[in-house]
């Protein structure tokens, strides 16, 4: 029963990772999600600048846009490898936990057969004093 408390502590500690992990990737998705809008955002400001005859103003906001957006093509790229560094982890966790599992299934079934067995022999037992009963009883 300690094995089976401290496998279930495990697979509760292990659950919970896997919980934290699925926020934080979605929490990761969202900002993907943002980062892809504020790029699109602007990446038509760009478009809207070189549209526009090339006056000096007009150009060092086109300057400005291509740093912002080369600055968000940065980030997007960093929050992809995060993610899929959690996607990773997650489903190492998710295989531990079914590794986990299937340990604390295998040992409740030779727990179950152990329960069973003692069962049995505990039957016999008693046959067996009830039988010596009724010897002494006789004699």
């Amino acid at each position: 029963s300690k094995s089976s408390e401290e496998i279930k502590q495990q697979n509760s500690e292990l659950s919970e990772k896997v919980h934290s992990l699925v926020s934080k990737n979605s929490a990761m998705k969202l900002d993907m999600e943002d980062l892809h809008k504020k790029l699109e955002m602007a990446e038509l400001m760009i478009q809207q600048f070189s549209n526009q005859a090339g006056s000096l103003d007009a150009n060092q906001q086109l300057q400005m846009a291509l740093e912002e957006k080369a600055s968000l093509e940065t980030q997007v790229a960093q929050l992809s490898e995060s993610l899929h560094q959690l996607q990773a982890e997650r489903d190492q966790y998710v295989e531990k936990l079914k590794e986990e599992r299937s340990i604390w299934q295998q040992r409740v079934q030779q727990l179950s057969e152990q329960v069973h067995t003692m069962a049995e022999e505990k039957e016999k037992h008693m046959a067996q004093i009830r039988e010596l009963e009724a010897n002494v009883a006789e004699l």
